[in-house]
């Protein structure tokens, strides 16, 4: 038990943080007035988001030393956590709200909030960077929320839009 336990990296510094955020990202998705995203859209969304976050941040953290989570150990529950529901509620509440009405609002909007989730990690001590400058993120983001979702959004509006059974 107190393997597990110490494997779930519940004394590093910070900690409440990723868990509260996730959260509230986990509650406002659920909760939240689905405009322009079905329940089907949410589901694809969500596993597309939540691989490619992993591939992303594992990769960097492992391969690339570029940053850390919580203390040295490996991986916690609140990294767990973190990298699982933040990029892909963030995601899903980025393509519910954007219109093309709204496009470069919710742009400009989701690349400062990121920047600020990842910010505020920092200041909170669970947030490490190594090889990393906070700056780049915001390429990251901008890339992310400007090309990469749009263009999801799209692949899921007409693959879900037809009714061909298997």
């Amino acid at each position: 038990m107190a393997l597990i336990l110490g494997r779930l990296d519940l004394e590093a510094r910070g900690i409440w943080y990723p868990l509260l955020f996730s959260a509230f990202v986990i509650l406002f998705v659920v909760f939240m007035k689905k405009r322009h995203l079905t329940w089907r859209q949410i589901y694809a969304t969500f596993g597309m988001v939540c691989s490619l976050s992993w591939i992303a941040d594992i990769s960097s953290a492992i391969y690339f030393d570029a940053f850390r989570y919580g203390t040295d150990h490996g991986i916690g529950i609140a990294d767990l956590l973190s990298i699982t529901f933040i990029p892909a509620g963030l995601a899903i509440i980025y393509l519910n709200y954007r219109s093309q009405s709204n496009k470069w609002l919710m742009l400009i909007l989701f690349t400062v909030l990121s920047f600020g989730i990842e910010f505020a990690s920092i200041q909170v001590k669970y947030f490490h960077l190594i090889n990393w400058e906070l700056f780049y993120s915001v390429f990251i983001y901008l890339f992310i929320y400007g090309c990469l979702l749009p263009l999801h959004k799209r692949v899921i509006a007409s693959g879900f839009s037809s009714r061909r059974q298997l």
